[in-house]
């Protein structure tokens, strides 16, 4: 016979075990032009499920809706949670996370990378799991939006850091231009084809201006709504 459902009472219990279980989640994809690993939101969800699971707990998706409480015509997905575990004692959680739609990204697009994302973020948080800095620090919403967050990077000299900033932020730039995340093959070789289209370096040896110049074109390409397939 199921037992009656206390909520949180009959959670917690399970859920503090299961977050005592979780030490971080493996960096296993690799950008192989930024040259720098990272945890993707598919390892973070894996690695979540596989400790939820364990304690007997599941996280399912009842439900989403947009909104725009900001009112600037941002919009944002809000969705639903419910947290159980298999004696039947259930929560509903509900989390909210931007929409990222650019000129030339479709809508569609933009929504499943964000639900994707927000459940990400959302099983992290309850897991409390160590925030892996390079998938926050490279979103390309966050870098679209204003730069690339002050987080420690390799030290590779004087112009070290500003070298792989703005090279950051160019491929940031591409991959919303191509609507794809930062960390696919694909904007990999769109970085290519851009550096080849300026008659730039294409073996990531390109400079501190030159990343910029290409940043700096591309996010021209993207304000004017030009289609990334018919330049590259």
């Amino acid at each position: 016979m199921t037992k009656e459902n206390t909520g949180w009472a009959g959670i917690i219990p399970h859920l503090l075990k299961a977050q005592e279980a979780v030490t971080g989640v493996h960096k296993a994809s690799e950008n192989s032009y930024g040259g720098y690993k990272y945890a993707s939101a598919e390892d973070m969800i894996t690695a979540s499920r596989a400790v939820l699971h364990e304690n007997g707990l599941v996280v399912t998706r009842n439900g989403w809706r947009v909104i725009d409480e900001r009112g600037d015509g941002a919009p944002l997905v809000e969705a639903v949670y419910v947290l159980a575990h298999k004696d039947g004692h259930h929560v509903v959680c509900a989390t909210q996370y931007p929409i990222c739609v650019g000129k030339g990204r479709p809508e569609d697009k933009a929504l499943n990378a964000s639900l994707t994302t927000g459940l990400s973020y959302f099983l992290r948080d309850l897991l409390l799991i160590p925030r892996c800095d390079d998938e926050v620090d490279n979103r390309p919403d966050i870098l679209a939006r204003g730069g690339v967050r002050k987080t420690p990077l390799p030290n590779k000299g004087k112009t070290g850091r500003s070298a792989q900033n703005n090279r950051t932020k160019f491929m940031g730039s591409v991959a919303s231009w191509i609507n794809r995340d930062i960390s696919e093959q694909s904007t990999t070789e769109a970085c290519v084809k851009v550096l080849g289209l300026l008659d730039l370096p294409t073996d990531g040896s390109a400079t501190t201006q030159q990343f910029a110049d290409a940043a700096k074109y591309v996010e021209g390409q993207i304000a004017d709504n030009v289609e990334a397939t018919g330049i590259i």
